[in-house]
């Protein structure tokens, strides 16, 4: 373990070489024990701390419920990998993720964690980030410091405005053995990318990670590949999609979960916290589950639909609206990572049909499958988005003699006192619908792609404007919308009822082409 000299002259104790290697071989003892090494290194329930000074420990007897259980599962993790070591196995990763209310001791804990690696293994490389400048630099990096003010170990170690090293080696080494607070953006990666510590302990702490770029996390994944790693992820639950919410979500067989309530912690103002939640209007309420429960919101405080509605859609039971007219859209994608997609409304069904996607497929190839099935199911409205690529396939369908309805995203609304755009009119439709009667098929993408759109206002006239296409791909990380947009384009015409005027129901060819071969796909 350590067995440098050490300078403590800025500590007010003297530590003899003999009491060091004891202290050393003491902390040595808790590597696979993070809450007993919790309670070892701090002055709990003490008069005084380690160096005599005013104790603000003193009334108390350790960590939270919530931290404890946090450090309990770290030390059987640490534990199996141990095992695993002896047998020659590979080291699995730790990742943890905790959602709270605020208020509840999570800049605590990342100090806790930071003592922990770094006194327990050398030559522990780390970074400690957050989703802004003034919450790194403000709240989570000083709870650090006013932890190693009463650490056991503080002699070791120097805090400084953005590292945290062991005290010994010269400069030129520091690097090898230090925690870093570094505010990160998607332009500035190099702080993760390159944090390989092969054979040693990689640590990466996140707090408030809501905020945190997509292309950070994906970074920080990659740094995770060398020694023993360890990620920590912290945060409020503002926002209910990204890479955080993720973690409780569709990654959560990755990450070690927990949500914390603020009501559970031994600190908090019981009685504020109840008046907040009678002011905002009880527990259902987004901003009680942000703030107080720790649970993620129905919806973006601007997202446009709310996950609720759209759950609703999909569970709705389907008895079908067959005196509708039928309506089949077209999402065209030439080639790359979007799909081509074929979806199905008739009135208040968007289930009963299975939606078709396919990728990397010619205008050609499209309009033939798009033949194909007009020719099957004979819709009273075909409806391609003009832009781009979907402009080949109307050309087509129109010379094989269909008719097709175009749409232009960035036309001006009908309504265009409420809609900055037709996209987002076309959206609004679409929200509307799913919210009184539709129902749509219980399928993840297409229920992410529906519940991850954001809104806005326009500047000079408060028009409601969705985030542009590339914005939502930065953000979210996600591909498109290819699915959720085929959806919304069937609410681009308003067609009369098939049950209510049979005699004037139209075709959707001026002929039928009795020599056109049906594509099989």
């Amino acid at each position: 373990m350590f067995k440098h000299g050490y300078n403590t002259a800025t500590t007010g104790v003297h530590y003899s070489p003999q009491a060091n290697q004891q202290l050393a071989e003491q902390v040595a003892s808790y590597f696979g024990d993070p809450l007993g090494f919790v309670m070892f290194a701090y002055p709990w329930g003490e008069p005084t701390t380690h160096d005599g000074g005013p104790n603000p420990l003193k009334d108390k007897r350790g960590p939270e419920p919530w931290q404890r259980r946090l450090l309990i599962k770290l030390g059987a993790h640490i534990r199996e990998n141990v095992e695993r070591k002896k047998l020659g196995l590979e080291l699995l990763v730790w990742r943890s993720a905790r959602v709270s209310g605020h208020g509840v001791g999570k800049s605590a804990l990342v100090a806790w964690l930071n003592h922990f690696m770094m006194a327990t293994r050398p030559d522990t490389r780390g970074v400690v980030t957050a989703n802004t400048a003034a919450q790194l630099a403000s709240k989570t990096w000083p709870e650090l410091a006013k932890w190693h003010r009463l650490f056991i170990c503080k002699h070791w170690f120097q805090w400084e405005a953005t590292k945290y090293y062991f005290a010994q080696y010269p400069e030129e080494q520091q690097k090898n053995y230090m925690i870093e607070a570094i505010t990160v953006s998607e332009r500035n990666t190099e702080a993760f990318a390159g944090l390989h510590n092969e054979g040693k302990t990689v640590v990466i702490i996140f707090d408030e990670a809501s905020g945190i770029d997509s292309k950070i996390w994906e970074v920080a994944e990659g740094a995770l590949t060398d020694g023993e790693a360890f990620f920590f992820v912290f945060g409020n639950p503002t926002i209910p999609t990204g890479d955080f919410a993720d973690c409780f979500d569709k990654n959560k067989r990755f990450y070690d979960c927990e949500s914390v309530d603020s009501r559970e912690v031994s600190f908090a103002n019981k009685q504020a916290l109840q008046e907040m939640i009678e002011k905002w209007g009880g527990v259902d309420t987004d901003e009680v589950k942000v703030r107080v429960l720790g649970q993620f919101p129905n919806q973006a405080f601007n997202g446009f639909m709310s996950k609720g509605v759209v759950e609703q859609a999909q569970q709705r039971e389907n008895y079908g609206d067959p005196g509708a007219a039928l309506i089949l859209a077209i999402d065209v994608a030439r080639f790359g990572v979007d799909e081509t997609v074929f979806l199905w409304r008739q009135g208040r069904d968007a289930k009963s049909r299975p939606f078709l996607t396919f990728k990397g497929l010619t205008t050609v190839r499209i309009a033939q499958i798009a033949m194909d099935l007009c020719n099957k199911e004979m819709p009273d409205a075909i409806i391609i988005e003009s832009t781009g690529v979907g402009a080949g396939v109307i050309d087509i369908l129109r010379d094989r003699g269909y008719r097709v309805i175009e749409i232009h995203p960035g036309a001006p609304a009908n309504e265009n006192e409420h809609y900055y755009n037709r996209r987002a009119e076309l959206w609004a439709r679409c929200r509307d619908w799913i919210i009184d009667e539709g129902c749509i098929t219980d399928d993840p993408v297409l229920f992410e792609q529906l519940t991850t759109i954001l809104y806005s206002f326009d500047r000079h006239e408060q028009r409601i404007k969705l985030e542009g296409k590339d914005d939502y791909q930065k953000r979210t990380g996600l591909s498109s919308t290819d699915r959720a947009d085929t959806l919304v384009l069937t609410f681009g015409v308003t067609l009369p009822r098939r049950d209510r005027n049979l005699t004037a129901r139209h075709a959707m060819r001026s002929q039928v082409i009795q020599e056109y071969d049906p594509v099989t796909y």
